[in-house]
């Protein structure tokens, strides 16, 4: 009697397009969820009706449910067109014919709903389809492979040296001059002609410390052995720093060379740059000097 009635009302709604009166299984609150989904869905919150006919249908099991789920997602698409409702809807019904096919006893004939199904397929495919451009279309560029520079090692090791290099020789003329300028300080402190050494022919000192010689003179010795330590010190520093310029000027040297020979390989493939880089040296300046045309 269940079955006959449901079925019944499947070809009731199918011929007057409203919402199918399907009943749940037995159940008071399927039954109970399943109406108010209908009074929604006739009243038109389709939101509310898709909530209950779903409620309804997970406690009832009943596949017939699926039919009322398919259509009301349909007809909210048509008030909020959104690509997952009219999929929804395609899902609900597809396994509703799917039900229907694989038991007869449903009372359902499922080819009713298959024209739905070829509609709601056919909007999908007209939203889902991708614009084609008007007119010819032009091929995407292919990417080009940029050839590596074979100079570009060389540059580089050249431009690190002369770098190194320039900085060895700002430090080394630097500490050289600072302190060759202190042993010249030195130096006249003990020989101009009021220095240490004077001072000590004019007290009648000795070239050496010794035991006979008049008072003061001791002190004079001591302060000279004491500034040629320092003169000692300060040639020995000045000598280093001195070095470490010269050695500064040979990576110079060698970095310039490096580099001028990359640059002669890059030349060879390509003209995009014409290049420089001297160094450059005087009495109290030292560095680099970058000139060129890119």
């Amino acid at each position: 009697m269940l079955r006959s009635s449901l079925h019944l009302a499947l070809v009731v709604a199918l011929s007057t397009a409203s919402l199918p009166a399907l009943a749940a299984s037995p159940g008071a609150d399927a039954d109970a969820l399943y109406e108010e989904g209908r009074k929604d869905y006739n009243q038109g919150f389709y939101k509310s009706a898709i909530e209950k006919f779903e409620a309804a249908h997970k406690r009832s099991k009943n596949p017939l449910i699926l039919y009322n789920i398919g259509l009301t997602y349909k007809k909210l698409y048509d008030e909020e067109p959104r690509t997952e409702l009219l999929k929804s809807a395609r899902a609900a019904l597809k396994e509703y014919v799917s039900a229907v096919e694989k038991d007869p006893g449903l009372g359902a004939d499922p080819e009713e709903v298959k024209p739905v199904l070829a509609d709601i397929d056919a909007e999908l495919a007209r939203v889902e389809a991708k614009p084609v451009p008007e007119g010819p279309t032009e091929p995407d560029p292919v990417p080009t492979e940029r050839a590596e520079d074979p100079g570009r090692k060389l540059k580089l090791a050249g431009i690190g040296l002369m770098a190194s290099g320039g900085g060895l020789m700002v430090v080394g003329a630097i500490v050289g001059g600072a302190f060759a300028a202190k042993g010249g300080r030195i130096s006249e402190q003990l020989n101009s002609s009021g220095g240490l050494y004077t001072q000590l022919k004019s007290e009648g000192c000795s070239n050496e410390a010794s035991a006979m010689e008049p008072e003061g003179c001791g002190d004079l010795h001591t302060r000279i052995d004491d500034a040629r330590a320092d003169g000692n010190s300060a040639n020995t520093a000045s000598t280093v720093g001195f070095v470490v310029g010269g050695v500064g000027a040979l990576f110079v040297i060698g970095g310039a060379v490096s580099y001028v020979l990359g640059r002669k390989r890059t030349a060879d493939n390509s003209t995009t740059a014409n290049l420089r880089v001297l160094p450059t040296a005087s009495w109290n300046y030292s560095g680099l000097v970058l000139t060129g045309r890119f």
